[in-house]
């Protein structure tokens, strides 16, 4: 299984921006290796709220075929922009590592 993870800082009260964005079934939803979405908020601070996406994906084969689709770079050159209410943007990637490799 391969992993992407979105984690991304706003300002207070705009946290439900972000979540309006990924949520939803979107074309992802129909790639191969697709397998869930998942999003995460914590809004308990006074100064920024924080939203984690968690994608997994079958392999990263498939992850990296999603990123190179012609529906994917399309959608990301119409949002050049990066809304005034985002503070930070991280985006990193994992491999699943079976349990029996854990020594």
């Amino acid at each position: 299984m391969f992993v992407e993870m979105k984690t991304i800082t706003v300002k207070p009260g705009t946290s439900h921006l972000v979540v309006e964005n990924f949520q939803g079934k979107n074309a992802m939803a129909d790639m191969d290796g697709f397998i869930d979405k998942q999003i995460y908020v914590r809004s308990r601070n006074k100064e920024e709220e924080k939203v984690i996406i968690v994608i997994r994906w079958e392999s990263e084969e498939t992850y990296k075929a999603w990123k190179k689709s012609p529906i994917h770079v399309a959608g990301h050159r119409e949002k050049r922009e990066k809304p005034e209410y985002i503070i930070d943007f991280a985006n990193e990637t994992f491999t699943e590592v079976s349990s029996s490799a854990i020594v």
